[in-house]
């Protein structure tokens, strides 16, 4: 899968997602990532929102379906989407 933003395309492992999240939580408190969902609730809400209505991002963006099964870079992008999803 090639992903729009080249950083998640990077990801291939466990240990890949949790410098990629560790980064991107830096990203938020250093203020260069401005996000949209700053609690917890909110954050988790869009979460499952972004995740529910991934099929027109991947039929759009992606050109491609929804994979069956999710490998670490998906994951990273629905904890990347949740952060801006409205």
């Amino acid at each position: 899968m090639n992903w729009p933003d080249a950083t998640l395309n990077e990801i291939q492992s466990r240990e890949d997602l949790a410098h990629f999240l560790t980064a991107l939580a830096e990203r938020v408190r250093d203020g260069s990532l401005v996000v949209e969902n700053a609690t917890t609730d909110s954050f988790m809400d869009s979460a499952g929102r972004w995740t529910r209505s991934m099929d027109g991002f991947f039929k759009n963006v992606m050109k491609e379906p929804v994979p069956e099964t999710p490998d670490w870079a998906m994951i990273a992008a629905i904890f990347r989407a949740a952060l801006v999803y409205e």
